[in-house]
């Protein structure tokens, strides 16, 4: 399969077949292994749903199996199956971790500059960036737009290995046409397809610019509009890990099994709610025979057996093994939190130290750390094409403590660090309340100051009479 890259995008540009390049890199992006593979993009988004194909899978291939063992010509419904939310509760704690209460800046930057949403769109890209391995950013104008890697596909630079250009695709529905923008450095094009999204594409706008300035001339009102571009492509990219690769791949035999584990305890217990009756010496019956004779165990609970030709019937039951598949469901749901680097709020109790507290986080600590580190510099582009130049973002962990351990810690402290500090390492107070405190303790200490003036003054009086 061929490797579509800016070079190769160059060269069918120079010799005119870019509609062609662009169909042909659009099949190939939607077809690999990043988007379409067993741990790839889509699947990632199915597991996010919590539609756990795997569990699909396994239930239609049940089925199939029923439906060949009892030679029937009608399809079998397929067993209910139990699919966890494991995937997304998961990566929604990572992201959540990082991201949760907002991104600010060390120089106390502005982020209205950034939009109103700046926050909740890079949460967004974030999240998309760790299910399926590489999210973008796209700086339109004033706000962040952010894109999946179902409906981008990158071009990178073969030598740099930067992003140059790219190329965003979408489609409604099958009945209607395919839409298609390529963004380049200097400026985005239009495209879109035949109906039904079939070959080949067609210009629909010409190339524009990111810019645009509208001038309104004082005489005659006469407007005039000027393009510009910014000074690198607007596009971003976010890897959601050092791996780039979804975070489904070290997830996705976890979630099966369980799935698989749980739904056959499920089903185990639905079929001890019936009886299995065990007949001896009735080979001789027929089909309907045996059907009618079921039937009457079932309806009567008796039967009439042929003891004289050794018929013997007796009722039975299946004994499931309950310990076993529970130990199995705790291990797979434990390893899945190990492996991946999560906090299992379960394993932590209400009365844990700081010290426990700090024990518990520090995997997820460590993923933070990793995946801060791919979420810094997207940001920081993100901010020179918002025009504020070099900037270090913050991120503000959400994290669970003993406040009150913290609270005691910090009074016993504030003697040695003095009040002011000793408020602000408060963490039940909000920052506008630890403003207040600071207030009032200023107010309290000239108030203070102003009380011993007077009784200074008070008492150099009755010295001198």
């Amino acid at each position: 399969m061929a490797t579509f890259t800016f070079q190769t995008f160059q060269q069918a540009q120079q010799e005119g077949r870019l509609t062609d390049f662009l169909w042909d890199f659009i099949q190939q992006h939607k077809s690999s292994p990043q988007v379409a593979g067993r741990t790839g993009a889509l699947a990632a988004d199915l597991y996010d749903l919590q539609k756990n194909p795997g569990a699909e899978q396994f239930a239609a291939a049940y089925a199939e199996m029923l439906k060949r063992a009892t030679n029937n010509t009608r399809d079998i419904m397929r067993p209910d199956m139990v699919k966890s939310n494991l995937f997304r509760r998961l990566n929604k704690q990572r992201a959540a971790y990082s991201l949760g209460n907002g991104v600010t800046f060390a120089d106390g930057t502005d982020k209205q500059k950034l939009g109103a949403t700046f926050d909740e769109r890079v949460f967004k890209a974030g999240y998309f960036a760790l299910i399926h391995g590489e999210s973008f950013g796209f700086w339109n104008y004033d706000h962040l737009d952010v894109f999946k890697l179902t409906e981008l596909a990158p071009l990178y630079d073969e030598d740099t290995g930067t992003l140059r250009a790219a190329v965003r695709y979408w489609q409604l529905n099958p009945d209607t046409a395919t839409k298609v923008v390529l963004y380049e450095e200097d400026g985005y094009t239009e495209y879109k397809s035949q109906a039904r999204g079939a070959y080949p594409l067609q210009e629909a706008a010409a190339k524009r610019g990111y810019l645009k300035t509208t001038i309104t001339t004082n005489v005659g009102g006469e407007e005039s509009v000027t393009e510009d571009n910014y000074g690198a492509l607007p596009i971003v990219p976010l890897w959601g890990s050092d791996l780039h690769q979804s975070t489904l791949v070290g997830l996705k035999a976890y979630i099966d099994n369980t799935d698989l584990v749980m739904s056959g305890f499920c089903n185990d217990l639905q079929d001890c709610a019936q009886i299995y009756w065990l007949c001896e010496n009735f080979g001789g019956m027929t089909q309907d025979e045996l059907q009618g004779f079921l039937q009457q165990l079932n309806l009567y609970h008796v039967a009439n057996a042929d003891t004289s030709e050794g018929g013997k019937v007796q009722p039975y039951t299946t004994e499931i093994p309950v310990t076993a598949r529970s130990t199995l469901l705790d291990l797979l749901h434990s390893r899945s939190y190990e492996d991946f680097g999560g906090l299992d709020v379960h394993c932590v109790s209400a009365d844990s130290t700081n010290d426990h507290l700090d024990a518990a986080y520090e995997p997820l600590n460590h993923n933070a750390d990793d995946f801060e580190a791919q979420l810094t510099p997207f940001i920081q582009q993100i901010c020179k094409l918002a025009g504020l130049g070099d900037v270090s973002p913050i991120f503000t962990r959400s994290k669970i403590t003993n406040t009150k351990e913290q609270v005691d810690m910090v009074i016993s402290e504030a003697p040695i660090i003095g009040k002011d500090m000793a408020i602000d390492l408060l963490p039940n107070l909000t920052p506008e309340q630890k403003e207040q405190a600071k207030a009032a303790l200023m107010a309290e200490s000239a108030t203070r100051e102003t009380v011993d003036d007077n009784e200074e003054e008070e008492d150099n009086g009755d010295e001198n009479s």
